[in-house]
């Protein structure tokens, strides 16, 4: 953080990026990064390549994140919640390729396999990357405000399941009562994030049930979104975020899938589990990444060569 710290005095400009197809984390850090830096006088960018997802329109600052990418340079980029230049666009990986940057810094809280920026800011201990975003500002004196208190909030509910998973400990909750002592505020958080739904996800969820598949011994289930089932509800992929949760929290199941067809020959897996496997590593065999128990890759190829070879690794992990 010291690094960090000392990067944000000696540079002007600032791009702020996150992975695509964003969540609340990716976008949340962004936002609350790029408004304390803005407070520091400084030239800011928040940058990801996709359309901000239904249910996270509310955040503070959210029309100050741009999907196209900036043609103005900046000293520094810094890349939250994502360590791989390829997942935040081409875009920004060709600009990191070319040196266009004068320094590179990445602030996550998945551990890397090898360094990735010129200042790597990790805690595989945070339950968020808005958690290391936090720790960074107390560390640097700034003034924090209810908006960015929100922001960060909004991290911790999404990545810890709404303070449910393994990695929802005691020092989350002392940081979530820290937050709303500076004026987040839980009901309007989870008022967007879980009860903001429209009609139409509920009809895509119902088509998505129908194909719910079980195997290895009742020890793996999984769903499928798919182009025609997007198309009969009219619905945009987005709202099946949180469909892979639904096939995870059958008793016995360990890992659970969800196969959604992005475009012909593209398909987007999101991996749960519960207890014992370690879905990331699974994901990495295909490019991707994530936690232990939530992680995501995509496959091109078409739906049932992907479901192959998910099947495959998973049943090799189990």
């Amino acid at each position: 953080m010291r690094n960090v710290i000392k990067a944000i005095q000696q540079y002007k400009s600032f791009l702020i990026v996150g992975h695509y197809h964003p969540d609340g984390d990716a976008i949340g850090s962004a936002l609350a990064l790029g408004m304390s830096l803005k407070k520091l006088k400084k030239r800011i960018a928040v940058y990801n390549r996709d359309d901000v997802p239904y249910n996270l329109k509310f955040l503070p600052g959210i029309r100050q994140l741009t999907n196209i990418f900036p043609a103005a340079k900046f000293d520094c980029a810094i890349m939250v919640d994502c360590a791989q230049p390829k997942r935040i666009s081409k875009e920004f990986a060709d600009a990191v390729e070319s040196k266009t940057f004068k320094a590179l810094i990445c602030i996550d809280h998945h551990l890397l396999d090898a360094p990735v920026g010129d200042i790597d800011c990790i805690d595989p201990k945070a339950a968020s990357t808005g958690c290391v975003i936090w720790s960074l500002l107390k560390k640097m004196r700034l003034n924090k405000s209810a908006d960015i208190a929100n922001l960060i909030y909004c991290t911790l509910t999404v990545d810890t399941g709404s303070f449910r998973y393994s990695n929802t400990t005691a020092a989350v909750f002392d940081l979530a009562a820290e937050l709303l002592r500076e004026g987040a505020n839980p009901w309007l958080v989870a008022r967007n994030l879980e009860e903001n739904n429209p009609v139409v996800r509920y009809r895509l969820l119902g088509l998505s049930l129908k194909s719910l598949h079980i195997g290895f011994n009742g020890k793996f289930a999984s769903m499928d979104v798919t182009r025609e089932m997007l198309q009969t509800v009219e619905a945009h992929e987005d709202l099946s975020d949180e469909f892979a949760n639904y096939p995870r929290s059958i008793a016995g199941v360990e890992v659970s899938a969800l196969y959604r067809e992005m475009k012909e020959g593209q398909i987007k897996i999101s991996l749960r589990s519960k207890l014992k496997v370690d879905v990331s590593k699974i994901t990495k065999q295909f490019g991707g990444g994530g936690h232990k128990h939530a992680a995501g890759c995509i496959i091109h190829a078409d739906l049932p060569t992907a479901k192959l070879q998910i099947e495959n690794a998973v049943g090799k992990a189990l």
